[in-house]
């Protein structure tokens, strides 16, 4: 078991946007991990956009997917979104056997996301 680490930090390309780096397992034990993006979450403004980066991640349980859908609740409520780059065909199959596949857009890197949110307007 790898401890979760947790970076965030602007996207300078896109307004309102910031990346936020996951390393480790994503579980129980990362609680005291989540105060700085939680904070983000509960303080966004209209239209936030976050972006994962799963590259690094090991392993995430429902303690983890309870945590995503509901920052994606409160964010999409104030028409913002999360969006996720690097994710691994594990997260993929949980996302898709969960039924909360369409909840989250998945690029396979960074690059790609970037672009499709630059075309998008944001």
């Amino acid at each position: 078991m790898q401890k979760l680490t947790i970076t965030i930090e602007n996207l300078s390309d896109i307004e309102n946007a910031h990346l936020v780096r996951f390393e480790g397992d994503f579980d129980g034990y990362a609680k005291e991990n989540l105060v700085d993006i939680q904070k983000y979450v509960d303080e966004s403004t209209p239209n936030a956009i976050l972006v994962f980066d799963f590259n690094k991640l090991n392993y995430l349980n429902s303690y983890a997917i309870g945590h995503l859908v509901a920052w994606h609740n409160h964010l999409a409520r104030l028409g913002g979104k999360i969006i996720m780059v690097g994710t691994n065909k594990n997260v993929e199959d949980i996302f898709a056997i969960l039924g909360i596949g369409a909840l989250f857009k998945i690029y396979p890197d960074m690059d790609t996301a970037v672009k499709a949110l630059k075309e998008e307007g944001k």
